[in-house]
């Protein structure tokens, strides 16, 4: 006979951070239902333009600011990969996780610099094709007062 614990079952915690109102009400819904195995806690969070990060068209749009000020027109990685190819030497880029390891590679501290000047002027809009809302993070990111957490934590509770 063997000496065991009794297995207890607990909930498995989970988080989504939902990225404005209509995929929290969809994804509440779904939760009320009960349409999910009980296993789960599942806890939902609103963010709503709080925490979202977003490149228009693709995050390309932001790693390409690394080496250049054109703006991407498209998320195709076939339209894109002849950028990719001269600023890396990375050819016929797909995403592959081999392709994107050699891309960031050529992403530096000393580029960084360029990046942030040149994210730090697109258009916030996330309609608009190249823009993206990176540089608002940035700022954030590289402040040493870090009560924007605390002012986001307030707004989505």
């Amino acid at each position: 006979m063997s000496n065991k614990l009794p297995k207890f079952l607990d909930n498995h915690k989970i988080c989504i951070i939902c990225e404005g109102n209509e995929e929290y009400e969809y994804l509440k819904r779904l939760k009320d239902l009960r349409v999910w195995h009980k296993q789960y806690d599942i806890l939902l969070e609103n963010a709503a333009d709080k925490v979202i990060m977003f490149g228009n068209p693709c995050t390309m749009q932001i790693i390409s600011k690394h080496w250049t000020d054109e703006n991407l027109k498209s998320p195709a990685k076939p339209v894109n990969a002849h950028l990719i190819k001269e600023y890396t030497g990375v050819e016929n880029y797909k995403g592959r996780a081999d392709q994107i390891q050699e891309v960031m590679k050529h992403v530096t501290e000393e580029n960084y610099i360029d990046m942030r000047q040149r994210v730090m002027s697109l258009e916030s809009d996330d309609s608009v094709t190249g823009s993206s809302n990176f540089g608002r993070f940035l700022n954030l990111f590289e402040s040493d007062d870090c009560g924007w957490i605390e002012k986001i934590n307030e707004q989505i509770e």
